[in-house]
C-alpha cells in the first residue's frame, strides 16, 4: 500500500459496512424485497442471508413430486379450536367452526337451541296458571 492511499474495508455477501466502515452488519433481505418468496411462504432474516418457510396454516411437504408448503388441515389433526358441539371445516390455510343442527353459535362456542314447546307443555302450563289463585285473606 502506498503512502496517501485510503483503505476501505469490504463486507461479504449478505452483509453491508457498518456507520463505523470498521464492521459488517447483516442485510435484512426480507424488509429489503417482501416477494423474496414464492406465494403461500414467508420470508425469515438470518444472518447474512434468509430462508423462506411456510406461512402460518401451511406444512411443508411433497406436493407434484416437489418440495412445497400444503395446506395444513386443523380439521385432521385436531389442532383447530371448535366446540365439541360444532363440525370443523377446512379451508385454504386455516378453518372454520359451524354449530351443529341443534346449537347457535360463533362455532367456537355453541349453545343448545331451546326447543319450541309441545301443545301438552302449552296445554300443562296454561292450567297451572289458571289453578294458581291468590288467596284473599278471610274479611
Amino acid at each position: 500500500m502506498e503512502r496517501g492511499e485510503e483503505v476501505r474495508c469490504l463486507c461479504p455477501p449478505g452483509l453491508h459496512l457498518a456507520a463505523d466502515n470498521k464492521t459488517c452488519e447483516d442485510v435484512n433481505e426480507c424488509h429489503h424485497d417482501a416477494s423474496v418468496c414464492p406465494p403461500r411462504k414467508t420470508c425469515k432474516n438470518t444472518f447474512g442471508s434468509f430462508v423462506c418457510v411456510c406461512q402460518h396454516g401451511f406444512v411443508i411437504g411433497t406436493l407434484q413430486g416437489s418440495l412445497q408448503c400444503r395446506d395444513k388441515d386443523e380439521c385432521l389433526t385436531g389442532s383447530h379450536r371448535c366446540s365439541r358441539h360444532a363440525q370443523c371445516v377446512n379451508t385454504d390455510g386455516s378453518y372454520t367452526c359451524q354449530c351443529l343442527e341443534d346449537y347457535f353459535g360463533n362455532g367456537r362456542t355453541c349453545w343448545p337451541k331451546r326447543a319450541p314447546q309441545s301443545k301438552s307443555d302449552m296445554y300443562f302450563n296454561y292450567k297451572l296458571s289458571k289453578r294458581t289463585k291468590t288467596i284473599q285473606p278471610p274479611s
